[in-house]
């Protein structure tokens, strides 16, 4: 009986010297039928191995049928082939999960409706998988995830690179390209520069600000924080700006005494305004 792979199965690695291994291994001791060979929608889903080692020998293989969902059946292929219980590398995961991703979607942040799969059977419809999702069904980290999916949308986008991208070592490339264009240039930080427009602010406010000081500290305090209260994302971009600010002003305490005497040592000059 001649059986195609699934697309869960056909995204993993295939191993000829572990073929030729399990075949010589039937030949001596015949075909354990403690793994069977799985078999959904009438496509090979787990076995591809032991498959075509039963073939190359001449004997012929276990099987047993696969009975769930798309979702379901990558979730499958997942727990026993992905998720830490079979040797598979790093680059063989993630591209795995652009498989998966590419078959199953990905939920975008809030669950939108829209963002739905269909698999062959018409009543088989469900929110995609979240990447926190992706990454329990995979065994790792959502940030993993999170790396793997920018990869993948950015070299989706170019249909060069989305050409490219159909095997592992093509994907491979593809994804070194994405990261090379990442690169950009950024020149030369000089703190001078940066230091300089804060005389221009300072300007600006003395000069035209009408309201009290602290009115002045709430607007600061608004602006430093705001976002903080969208997600986590915007939260940790917040504190970020507040702990730059606080650094900065550490640099203005301790150049306060100096300006102050600088101001006083000829207290009666006249302010140009």
């Amino acid at each position: 009986m001649y059986y195609k792979y699934s697309n869960p199965c056909s995204s993993l690695p295939y191993k000829e010297d572990q073929v030729k291994f399990l075949s010589e291994r039937m030949k001596q001791v015949g075909y354990d039928p403690n793994f069977p060979v799985v078999i959904w929608n009438g496509t090979i889903l787990d076995g591809r191995h032991r498959y075509n080692a039963a073939e190359l020998a001449g004997i012929n293989p276990t099987y047993t049928t696969f009975k769930g969902t798309e979702q379901e059946a990558w979730d499958y292929v997942s727990a026993t082939n992905v998720d830490g219980t079979r040797h598979i590398n790093n680059k063989e995961k993630e591209f795995f999960y652009v498989q998966r991703a590419e078959a199953l979607g990905v939920q975008e942040r809030g669950g939108e409706r829209g963002n739905q799969y269909q698999s062959g059977n018409v009543t088989n419809v469900t929110m995609a998988p979240s990447q926190e999702d992706h990454a329990e069904s995979l065994g790792v980290r959502r940030e993993t995830v999170n790396r793997w999916e920018r990869d993948r949308k950015e070299i989706k986008s170019d249909p060069e690179l989305a050409a490219k991208a159909v095997t592992p070592e093509g994907y491979q490339e593809a994804k070194a390209e994405v990261r090379k264009r990442r690169n950009i240039v950024v020149s030369a930080y000089r703190v001078d520069d940066a230091m300089g427009a804060i005389k221009g602010i300072s300007e600006l406010f003395n000069k035209h600000f009408e309201g009290t000081k602290e009115e002045a500290a709430s607007v600061l305090v608004s602006e430093l924080i705001k976002g903080c209260e969208t997600d986590d994302i915007g939260l940790s971009i917040a504190r970020d700006y507040v702990k730059w600010f606080m650094s900065f002003k550490e640099v203005m305490d301790i150049a306060e005494p100096t300006l102050s005497r600088f101001l006083n040592e000829q207290p009666n000059l006249k302010i140009v305004v």
